[in-house]
């Protein structure tokens, strides 16, 4: 865990050189590939091979084998003239603990993969102090590793003019970890052996901070030696519920909020529908359903900073179970998933929709379907006044399904080439393991669902929606840091509809999850007199690679008794 001391005096920073960047060379000394992985995108370096990155002034970041949170970490800061730098063992999410073997027993996680070195080359410096030393760690208590979140004399610093050799397996050793995991429908087992394979793949979404920014690349893959033998590693999930209706009665639940009845939207109402952008044109629209407006089509809001690994969404009809019918994975998979942003054109009023793709960040557009990258960074300049999402306030993307209206019936209300449709229907659920980590700008990251009209048309100006707390066509906030929160370590939910006359909603009513992920599921029911609800659960306790929820799960889920902070 790097840390910039601001013991530097402002003189010694002024003077200190500053270099264009700084290079770290990845060595790969195992007998397997290592997948080289910064918190953004995995670059695989074969055995005997290397790599290298150049890290930029101001850089702060961290590099590991695989996209697991329980791995070893080389962590740099390139700051004031000096390169910090130190390896992490620690567990993931261990919080305040002081002792390697506190954090692991708090976590039930390691924070150690794979054997590594990083090492400063001082041949070009006339002198360098004891603090720019070559660091090895090759066990999971290794004295020269961070092995607890206040172990602070494990950084070391050198001159920012010095290039770096980080080696994984270094000596030539090839020790690693890998998981086995076995999931059942009501528990989860995971057992961790040494072997001399290759550490597994996996889809486990990492803890740290999302938001570094990362050095330019340059990638020269050389070889350094040849490979002599191959070695082959065991990792295997099953999971009984895959292609049935699975049951989570393992899961616990740690908060949750609901909406019944006129709450949940089951006195009758109106919205305006949105018919022209340009002029603003709306057509009354009278709604009457146990869960009002969001019997329609709905689309999911996120805002940063915040990780997303996993969505799915289902749907269901009465007495049924709940089918999966889209689905994210942070390991790459979209399915009838779309990311949108409104970054297309400005907000000027006119005759179509600012909604277009959105890159892989959030931060930009994009010409075609781009596959989500995992993370939303938080506001790049809170004094823009009305710079939108990405300046005055994180990013966003909004997420659709994949159809276009154009390619059926069309879609309520105004929409153009860039109008997808949104979840229909009176009974679905949407599922989402995310952790807010926090930010230095705003900080205030969200989860919320709009009825899909009022993307498709303009999402801040002209929409069915409305501002304030008259709701039209309806906002769901699922967990959003509220501006009135001012240590912004709480969720809100708040339910929007007609004209605002129900749901006052809950204002900080859960914990947010700042060091570790949880995960949020949104209940929406008309089977009966109208049900929103939402749970939240750990971050692990759902499994998402099931085709089906049972019909059982989610009425237990609906009855269970509400507990929050607020009761």
């Amino acid at each position: 865990m790097v840390k910039v001391f601001l013991a530097l005096s402002a003189a010694l920073v002024m003077a200190a050189p500053v270099a264009a960047s700084v290079s770290v060379s990845f060595v790969n000394s195992c007998s397997y590939a290592v997948s080289l992985y910064d918190n953004s995108k995995t670059e695989t370096i074969a055995a005997g091979s290397s790599t290298s990155r150049d890290l930029a002034s101001g850089y702060s970041g961290m590099f590991r084998d695989g996209t697991s949170d329980e791995a070893t970490l080389a962590e740099f800061s390139v700051t004031g003239g000096y390169t910090w730098y130190d390896i992490s063992v620690i567990p993931p999410g261990s919080g305040s603990c002081t002792s390697y073997d506190a954090c692991k027993e708090l976590t039930g996680k390691s924070g150690y993969n794979v054997a590594m070195s990083i090492a400063p080359d001082t041949s070009s410096a006339k002198s360098v102090s004891s603090s720019c030393a070559t660091l090895t760690c090759e066990s999971e208590e290794c004295s020269d590793a961070y092995l607890y979140p206040s172990d602070d004399t494990k950084t070391h610093s050198c001159p920012d003019t010095l290039p770096f050799t980080v080696t994984f397996c270094p000596g030539g050793s090839s020790s690693s970890t890998t998981t086995t995991t076995t999931t059942t429908s009501s528990q989860q087992q995971s057992q961790t052996q040494s072997t001399t394979s290759a550490p597994a793949a996996t889809t486990a979404a990492p803890e740290v901070a999302s938001d570094y920014e990362y050095g330019t690349v340059s990638t020269s893959s050389t070889s350094t030696q040849s490979q002599t033998q191959t070695s082959t590693s065991t990792s295997t999930t099953s999971t009984t519920t895959t292609g049935s209706a699975a049951s989570f009665s393992s899961a616990t639940i740690s908060s949750s909020f609901v909406y019944n009845g006129t709450d949940a939207g089951s006195a009758a109402g109106t919205y305006g529908k949105v018919t022209a952008m340009s002029s603003c044109t709306t057509e009354d629209v009278s709604v009457s359903d146990p869960v009002g407006p969001f019997s329609e089509e709905v689309s999911m809001v996120f805002r940063g900073p915040l990780n997303i690994y996993n969505i799915a969404v289902f749907n269901a009809t009465s007495g049924s179970d709940w089918t999966k019918v889209s689905s994210y994975s942070q390991n790459g998979t979209q399915e009838n998933m779309v990311f949108m942003n409104n970054l297309n054109i400005d907000y000027t009023g006119a005759d179509s929709s600012p909604q277009g793709y959105s890159t892989a960040d959030g931060s930009g557009t994009a010409t075609e379907s781009t596959t989500f990258g995992g993370s939303l960074a938080d506001a790049s300049d809170a004094s823009v006044t009305g710079g939108g999402p990405c300046v005055s306030t994180g990013c966003e993307v909004n997420v659709m399904t994949e159809t276009n209206c154009a390619d059926e019936d069309g879609c309520i209300g105004y929409y153009d080439d860039m109008g997808f449709h949104g979840w229909d229907g009176g009974m679905k659920m949407f599922v989402t393991k995310v952790q807010m980590p926090t930010g230095s700008i705003v900080n205030r990251p969200a989860i919320w669902m709009l009825n899909a009209q009022v993307v498709r048309a303009n999402q801040y100006g002209c929409n069915c929606r409305g501002e304030g707390s008259e709701g039209g066509c309806g906002e769901l906030d699922i967990a959003e840091v509220i501006e009135t929160n001012t240590d912004k370590d709480k969720v809100s939910t708040h339910y929007y509809f007609y004209d605002g006359s129900v749901s006052p909603g809950g204002d900080n009513y859960a914990v947010r999850p700042t060091d570790s992920a949880v995960t949020y599921v949104t209940i929406i029911d008309n089977s009966s007199t109208g049900t929103i609800k939402i749970i939240e659960l750990g971050g692990d306790d759902f499994d998402f690679d099931v085709d089906a929820v049972s019909a059982d799960q989610v009425t237990s889920w609906i009855s269970a008794s509400v507990e929050n902070l607020l009761s």
